[in-house]
């Protein structure tokens, strides 16, 4: 799968775990600029609708953003690059940037 692809289906399946918790996009934003994310808010918005590619390490913080403030116990996770990339590849996503 190459680094378009993996990011919009990370893309989709964020969106959908947000969207099943009923999560805004700004509070996302809000977490993923406390763990470190640089993107923007409308970088952040257009990605989550499959109209931007950001770059491999933001799009696993977005995830990471995702996974603290969904209830594990009711929504499942959102997947990073390594959980998307299958192990015969060697188990490293592309290129962090």
């Amino acid at each position: 799968m190459d680094d378009d692809a993996l990011a919009r289906e990370q893309a989709r399946r964020l969106r959908e775990a947000l969207e099943r918790a009923v999560i805004g996009s700004h509070r996302l934003w809000l977490r993923y600029l406390g763990l470190g994310g640089r993107e923007g808010e409308l970088e952040v918005e257009a990605y989550l609708h499959e109209c931007l590619v950001l770059p491999a390490r933001q799009r696993d913080l977005l995830a990471w953003a995702a996974n603290t403030l969904l209830d594990p116990r009711v929504h499942p996770r959102v997947p990073s690059i390594r959980d998307l990339v299958p192990p015969e590849s060697g188990g490293r996503g592309p290129a962090e940037g």
